[in-house]
């Protein structure tokens, strides 16, 4: 019997309504199909029991972000391929991830504009913030990504799920192969 030992953290980052959990979950089965252990973590999810405590404010978001990164490390250790699915707004952020993930990270920028995530909505997010019910969602800035955190980008605005999966699933691959799978 084959072992394959992956030593990869995939992490989808992008505005609410990019398409990060539709891409994420697609990814999972993809690689579940070619036989890795695979893991999902969507930061909307983990808000519902990992960090249930914790707000939208500044300093819940950098903890969220940490709690996640520590999980999707401890998965990472044990063989299994994580995906994880978070806006990971600030640059902050993002540094603190790598800082835990270190050269396991890779990450996919799933990027589509503001109008475009505005228009889509699909967990309602943004109707909730316009409406008064959520903090810091519309006014919260989104740094662009640095150079290191575009190894992988996905373009879903103006592009169908199918053509921004296949992307997705290539540039997965190719990193995959490069660990010598």
């Amino acid at each position: 019997m084959e072992v394959r030992v992956v030593n990869r953290v995939f992490w989808l980052f992008g505005r609410s309504g990019a398409g990060k959990t539709t891409l994420a979950t697609r990814l999972r089965q993809g690689l579940r199909d070619r036989g890795l252990s695979v893991f999902c973590i969507d930061g909307d999810e983990a808000r519902g029991g990992l960090s249930l405590d914790l707000g939208y404010r500044p300093g819940a978001r950098t903890e969220h972000h940490r709690r996640v990164a520590e999980v999707a490390k401890l998965a990472c250790g044990q063989g299994i391929v994580p995906i994880v699915a978070t806006m990971a707004p600030e640059h902050a952020q993002r540094d603190m991830v790598g800082r835990i993930l270190g050269d396991r990270l890779v990450w996919v920028f799933v990027e589509a504009s503001f109008e475009e995530c505005l228009r889509r909505d699909p967990k309602g997010l943004y109707r909730r913030a316009r409406a008064g019910e959520l903090q810091n969602l519309i006014e919260y800035p989104f740094d662009p990504p640095k150079e290191e955190e575009r190894r992988l980008t996905i373009q879903t605005g103006g592009t169908s799920i199918e053509v921004s999966y296949e992307s997705l699933l290539k540039g997965v691959l190719a990193e995959l192969a490069d660990r010598n799978l």
